[in-house]
């Protein structure tokens, strides 16, 4: 190609900011890709996702992840490229923010209940900070009732006991009864989807299981280990329980992102400026596509989402960005 690979950065330096490297750290493909003919050579000529795949493996990229100072969310570099996901790792020491480092991305649902979601277990403490001493340790899949939040911090009751726990580990179970609204009961559902595999055709998880299952290879060419698991549109399809009611350990596919694109089946197109909470944003190209749940944020700039990312990262509550391609759709009732 003629570039370097040697550490050194290759995109113009009118492009070296804060938000591409948050694009390069995300590994996403589609905003990536727009870049293409900003960099030199054949690249400009031929650039795309498959391309951006390559300079990333080739590393053309990878001298443009440190000159930009930080970011907005702390993401590992180590994550561009297939490997053993932390929750899979022989861990031993019960979590909190002292041990991964990392801040938490999410919250369970005060007034409702949630499990525990570390191998490891998960320390309670008797305030909302390492600072505090642990009261004790609460096994992975321990059920709690949350009664507060704070900085990142759930307050819960557990065993007799209340205390403060990291909400990072901590998932809202689906709700079994009246209260809330469509909305909050399909945020519900997608929190108590996250960790769970991508599953390529797959469309159902069990929220009281940690048998989460795992993705191997490239999808489509990809294989699923496990009874759990889903793709985006089997994702979304089941938190927005479309076209029906069904139970989220029923498998089922009803829909692909040509569907969500293309048809008006239960939903609508609405404004990506009016997107709000419980709504999707989805593409259809050639072929190929992607959706994603929106939970807060501005639709034309950085959004807090779940999605059924890819074989390599499962399901995820993140921060992310969509290429203009993508449209925002609202289910009728929402």
């Amino acid at each position: 190609m003629g570039v370097s690979t040697s550490g050194e950065c290759n995109l113009p330096t009118r492009v070296r900011t804060p938000a591409y490297r948050n694009l390069l750290l995300m590994h996403d493909l589609d905003l990536l890709s727009s870049l293409a003919h900003r960099l030199p050579g054949s690249a400009a000529r031929t650039g795309g996702r498959a391309m951006m795949r390559s300079w990333l493996a080739l590393g053309l990229l990878a001298g443009c992840m440190g000159d930009v100072g930080a970011v907005d969310q702390p993401l590992d570099p180590g994550a561009l490229f297939d490997q053993t996901d932390e929750s899979d790792s022989p861990e031993t020491i019960p979590i909190d923010e002292e041990e991964t480092g990392d801040p938490p991305l999410a919250y369970a649902l005060v007034g409702h209940k949630a499990r525990v979601t570390a191998q490891s277990g998960l320390h309670l403490r008797t305030g909302p900070s390492t600072s505090y001493a642990i009261i004790l340790t609460m096994p992975d899949g321990a059920e709690v009732n949350v009664i507060g939040v704070s900085g990142g911090w759930n307050k819960v009751t557990y065993a007799g006991r209340t205390g403060w726990a990291s909400a990072t580990y901590l998932h809202t179970e689906a709700p079994t009864g009246a209260g809330g609204t469509a909305v909050d009961a399909a945020i519900m559902r997608a929190q108590s989807g996250v960790r769970f595999s991508y599953h390529w055709g797959g469309g159902c998880w069990d929220p009281g299981s940690t048998a989460y299952g795992a993705c191997y290879g490239n999808c489509p060419n990809c294989t699923h280990a496990g009874r759990w698991g889903a793709d985006c549109s089997g994702y979304l399809a089941k938190v927005w329980q479309v076209p029906g009611s069904i139970a989220l350990t029923t498998c089922s596919h009803p829909y692909s992102t040509y569907n969500f694109r293309y048809t008006r089946a239960h939903w609508s197109p609405v404004a990506r400026s009016s997107a709000r909470r419980g709504d999707a944003l989805v593409h259809h190209e050639n072929g190929a596509g992607h959706i994603f749940l929106f939970e807060s944020g501005d639709g034309w700039g950085w959004m807090r989402a779940y999605e059924a990312k890819g074989c390599s990262y499962g399901i995820q509550h993140d921060t992310r960005m969509a290429s203009r391609n993508y449209i925002a759709i609202r289910r009728n009732g929402f």
